[in-house]
Order: C-alpha cells, then sequence, then structure tokens
C-alpha cells in the first residue's frame, strides 16, 4: 500500500513500513523487541521534521532502537539535532538506543563536539 502525506512544502510517500522523504529513505524493520531505522540519502533541514516524525515513534514506546545512519551521504545540523532528541529522551525514559554512524554523521558529530549517550557504532 502507498499512502501520500504532506507536511509542510514536502512531501512523504509511506510504502508498506518505508518511508521515502525528500533526499532520503528510512526503512523500518520490527521485530517483538527491536525497531531498526536504516537511513539512506541526505538528512537536512528539507526533510528533518519527517525524519523525527517517523523515529521519534518507537523512543515514546520505550522499545530498543537502532537508527542505521551509515548509508546516508549527508547529514546537516537539523538531523543532529533530531538525533540528539531522540539520544535524549531515549535516555530519559529508558529505552535502549545504538547509533551505526559513517563518515558523513561521524563528521556532524566531530563538528559540534557531540558525544551521545547511546551505544556508537562504526
Amino acid at each position: 500500500m502507498t499512502v501520500s502525506t504532506s507536511h509542510a512544502s514536502t512531501t512523504t510517500t509511506t510504502l508498506g513500513d518505508d518511508v521515502v522523504m525528500l533526499g532520503g529513505l528510512i526503512s523500518v524493520v520490527r521485530t517483538d523487541s527491536e525497531t531498526t531505522y536504516r537511513v539512506t540519502g541526505s538528512v537536512d533541514l528539507s526533510n528533518s521534521s519527517t525524519f523525527s516524525d517517523v523515529v521519534s515513534n518507537d523512543v515514546e514506546a520505550g522499545r530498543s532502537i537502532v537508527l542505521d545512519l551509515s548509508g546516508v551521504d549527508f547529514f546537516g545540523t537539523a538531523a543532529l539535532s533530531v538525533v540528539a532528541g531522540l539520544d535524549d529522551r531515549s535516555a530519559a525514559n529508558g529505552s535502549h538506543l545504538t547509533l551505526v554512524v559513517g563518515d558523513a554523521v561521524t563528521r556532524v558529530m566531530g563538528a559540534a563536539r557531540w558525544e551521545p549517550t547511546a551505544r556508537v557504532v562504526r
């Protein structure tokens, strides 16, 4: 099933559990105990609100989350703000968060001097 919705000036298309957003794709895999979000493409100001909407749901539910950002080729500061907020909320409610990062994310984390409480895997 394909569902398209409009958020601000962006269009988001949902294909099953996958979300196609402007400049990127979020593939979602859920098991009984964990949700994995595999993100590819660019995450920046143009799609950070969609990114936030998609990945924030399971944090509030207290599930274990793997946020695989290793396929991201551009990671803007708006995206870092979303991930930092996700990290804060998961630490506050006891969720287990694992960040899988590649070069683009590592560069922005280093430039911002941000050290998450979540487990980081490179």
